[in-house]
């Protein structure tokens, strides 16, 4: 089980597929939403409760983006050496 990448079904998390979509998307929206929090709560844990956490998240988003970029580029890099090899 230690080399297992997909959990057994018995550790799955439940099915939305029963509820209307518009259920499904507010519980999207729910978690969207929790994961903020989450996220703010990381941010002025660093900052302190007198720093500047919209800059921090700023910075944040920035680096994230940043990475995003990089990783984009890779594989994209990646592709055209494929392509340019595979002869097409």
């Amino acid at each position: 089980m230690d080399q297992q990448l997909i959990p057994p079904p018995d550790l799955a998390p439940p099915s939305v597929k029963h509820l209307p979509l518009a259920r499904r998307i507010g519980l999207w929206a729910e978690l969207v939403d929790a994961c903020d929090v989450f996220l703010r709560s990381g941010l002025r844990s660093r900052v302190g409760a007198d720093g500047d956490w919209h800059s921090a998240y700023r910075a944040w988003c920035e680096r994230r983006m940043a990475d995003h970029e990089r990783g984009q580029i890779q594989f994209l890099t990646n592709l055209a050496r494929r392509e340019t090899a595979g002869g097409h």
